[in-house]
């Protein structure tokens, strides 16, 4: 829970940085108008709240206790800033229009609250104590960067020629959406101030950039929004390296103000991401040895149903992607022109294990679900933009054990009608007389 401490820590941090805006909400939380909740709203489930001005500012649980007081500074320069824009508004010199002036209001709260952090991380890195012409280059570039950053209003528009695109796939079922490296703009840190998620937040994505490793944060963009992100590590051990998920958040864990209006957040972020970040491992990576990442209790069936597995108490590996990854990976791979040889065998193989797995009778609700994971998958390979690759191989796999699918004769009609005038010609001869 948020305590009066906490509140008072996060003002006076926001004091050394910016006296006036410190003064300011010192001053507010004398006076009463910043104050701890009275008691828990069961409405807000896992996530902690203070009051700012008479409103409800939520703060995300799992934010709080690996970060301290940084999303409470966080909330409070969105506040502060909302406030200012209130007051100029209400001074006639701002857009009278309600659903303009809110928009207004929330963007002056972000701006306020990125360019905080921003100037913070131009003040540590005019400070830099690290000497050597590179490092001196390098300050150079970042504090001309930030400084660009700072003057940025243009929204973030993503498309497949944007600097830093690795893949392009789909989520929410059929919106188009880039894994890319994080595309460090004006908008995109205000749409990070605006997540309010596990793990990730402003002052992360700067220090990304100041300790020089900006290029393992990646994010899920569709439609210009930012819908997840995920960090990457290195872990060595026992004379062997893997490939870490260090953290991984979508907007499905945003801590969702009760009073905004209902927004449903896009499925299948998650997946998205980690079909990127296998991509990314078996095609530029392969040297790795495995997938790996700690797991919260909370998340352990999500990873399960994409093919980890325990290894121990909270360590998971990759042990081989299941169907509903295996889609999303496949969706990708459409797009992508430079897979290597051995990502696309070792992707041949995952399809036609995955056919073969269709041979098993189903025996319950859990082997249905399954069984129509599988066959989505499947009919994925098949599409006409797949590579010829796997258009082969689920073909090839779908005649040698077609006898034992039931399925196999619908799915080879159905990609008939998708494939090309060669494959077609493959689908008429599995599916003609003599079979």
């Amino acid at each position: 829970m948020i305590k009066r401490e906490h509140i008072k820590q996060a003002v006076d941090a926001i004091s050394e940085r910016n006296p006036d805006i410190g003064y300011s909400l010192d001053e507010m939380l004398g006076m009463g108008l910043i104050e701890t909740a009275s008691g828990e709203d069961p409405r807000d489930g896992e996530n902690f709240f203070f009051i700012f001005n008479g409103e409800k500012v939520l703060v995300n649980r799992v934010l709080f206790f690996n970060e301290g007081i940084v999303p409470v500074e966080q909330g409070l320069l969105i506040k502060y800033g909302e406030l200012v824009k209130k007051q100029e508004l209400q001074s006639g010199s701002g857009s009278a229009a309600y659903k303009e002036a809110f928009r207004e209001i929330r963007i002056a709260g972000l701006r306020t609250a990125v360019l905080h952090e921003i100037d913070h991380a131009l003040d540590h890195l005019r400070k830099r104590s690290e000497t050597g012409p590179l490092m001196e280059r390098r300050n150079k570039e970042l504090i001309a960067f930030l400084e660009e950053v700072k003057k940025d209003g243009g929204p973030l528009e993503v498309g497949e020629d944007y600097p830093g695109v690795f893949y392009r796939g789909v989520v929410d079922g059929a919106t188009p959406a880039y894994f890319m490296r994080f595309p460090v703009s004006m908008d995109s840190l205000m749409q990070v101030a605006d997540m309010n998620v596990e793990f990730f937040h402003v002052r992360f994505v700067l220090n990304c950039l100041i300790r020089g490793v900006e290029g393992n944060l990646l994010a899920c963009v569709a439609e210009g929004s930012i819908l997840g992100l995920v960090f990457l590590a290195l872990r060595e051990e026992f004379f062997r390296k893997d490939l870490e998920i260090k953290y991984l958040a979508t907007l499905r864990g945003k801590s969702w103000d009760i009073e905004r209006p209902s927004f449903k957040p896009p499925r299948g972020v998650g997946t998205f991401l980690i079909a990127g970040v296998w991509l990314l491992w078996k095609n530029r990576m392969p040297k790795l040895k495995e997938l790996v990442l700690d797991s919260e209790l909370g998340a352990r069936r999500f990873y399960d149903s994409l093919g980890f597995a325990a290894r121990g108490f909270a360590r998971y590996a990759l042990r081989e992607p299941k169907a509903n990854l295996l889609r999303a990976i496949m969706s990708m791979s459409h797009h992508c022109p430079d897979l290597s040889r051995e990502t696309v065998r070792e992707t041949q193989k995952l399809i036609a294990k995955q056919i073969k797995r269709l041979r098993k009778k189903v025996k319950g609700d859990r082997d249905a679900l399954e069984r129509r994971a599988v066959i989505a998958f499947i009919l994925e390979c098949l599409k006409p933009e797949a590579r010829d690759e796997f258009v082969e191989a689920a073909c090839s796999s779908l005649i040698k054990y077609g006898a034992k699918i039931p399925e196999s004769q619908e799915i080879l009609q159905f990609s008939g009608q998708q494939a090309s005038d060669e494959m077609k010609a493959c689908v008429r001869h599995a599916t003609g007389p003599d079979r």
